[in-house]
């Protein structure tokens, strides 16, 4: 090998490693802390509709707060615990999905697939005549 053959060789070696290190750094911002929530909602408000169903949901102040029976509705964080992207509820597969990674979640929180290290923060919820609310 001459001496220009080598230094590209490593010059390209050199590169690849840094890019690598930049991707790899990139996604390690495991674990963000979930934003602190304290709300109440008012249930015969019609924003709030489809908390009158079991299985609807609404999304509301950094929160994703699902009916899950007859008077029970669980909340939990809208930040995936993996590199700190808003996650989506899809009903129709009873699934939290983060669009950035693949990261999904089960209605609890818990991690069923991808990269997220952990569950989402879970909130209490308590329900008092039409008024429900959820706090960290």
């Amino acid at each position: 090998m001459d001496r220009i053959e080598f230094i590209k060789k490593s010059a390209l070696f050199c590169g690849a490693i840094m890019v690598g290190g930049a991707l790899i750094e990139s996604c390690q911002k495991n674990n963000p802390a979930p934003a602190p929530v304290n709300f109440s909602i008012n249930l015969t408000d019609p924003a709030y509709a489809a908390l009158k169903t079991v299985g609807g949901f609404i999304e509301y102040s950094n929160a994703i707060v699902i009916r899950t029976g007859a008077s029970t509705y669980v909340a939990l964080s809208d930040i995936c615990t993996h590199s700190g992207c808003t996650v989506s509820y899809y009903s129709n597969q009873n699934q939290i999905v983060c669009p950035c990674h693949g990261g999904t979640f089960d209605i609890n929180g818990n991690v069923v697939s991808g990269p997220p290290p952990s569950a989402l923060a879970k909130y209490n919820v308590s329900v008092n005549g039409n008024t429900l609310t959820v706090s960290s």
